[in-house]
């Protein structure tokens, strides 16, 4: 994605590719515009609403060209992610959630804040970045990102830093210990049979 290739006006802006926001996304996603056809998602409950927010998510200037999003297997060792992205049922959420509990010891370190699916993905995540939060955020209830996620799916991202404490964390954690886990795991597997992503 860049400022000159996007789909998405609000994505491009929660990627930090333009800036400032485009002023229709204030009406967009609440109340629309009066005497319009364009009726509004009824997200927020006005467009005042819904710049407080844009102004406080607020993401960073890109640091570069494009925003490139690719499964960590393609990186190559010269290349670092930014931020990991899952997409994941809540069974395994419940892994990541305790995982991230579990390497920080912070009881409020998964957040779930308002948003559009990108918001969630990148902006929050970036925001916590920039303020110096030890932070993994919770996504996927965008209703209007909700036909593009598979049934049961939500998100969940975290920096590369906390990502590589949460890998090292591993050996202690309850993935390797007698725990409830093993009861989890059973269910990963009947969800993964269920919806035909068990091969």
């Amino acid at each position: 994605m860049s400022a000159e290739e996007y789909g998405c006006p609000g994505g491009v802006y929660y990627c930090s590719m333009m800036k400032p926001h485009i002023r229709f996304i204030e009406h967009y996603v609440s109340t629309g515009f009066e005497g319009s056809p364009l009726h509004g998602e009824r997200y927020m409950p006005n467009p005042d609403a819904m710049r407080e927010f844009m102004l406080k998510v607020d993401p960073r200037k890109a640091p570069a060209k494009y925003c490139i999003f690719e499964p960590l297997s393609q990186f190559s060792d010269a290349e670092k992610p930014e931020f990991v992205i899952f997409f994941a049922r809540p069974e395994i959420l419940t892994g990541l959630f305790t995982q991230t509990v579990f390497t920080t010891g912070d009881m409020e370190c998964v957040v779930s804040s308002f948003g559009a699916g990108c918001t969630n993905i990148l902006a929050w995540p970036l925001y916590y970045k920039e303020h110096g939060l030890e932070k993994a955020v919770l996504g996927g209830m965008d209703p209007s990102a909700r036909k593009f996620m598979k049934t049961d799916e939500l998100t969940f991202t975290v920096s590369l830093d906390l990502y590589e404490k949460m890998l090292g964390a591993l050996p202690e954690s309850m993935f390797n210990h007698e725990t409830d886990w093993k009861s989890v795991r059973k269910k990963v597997e009947r969800s993964a049979k269920a919806w035909g992503e068990d091969e």
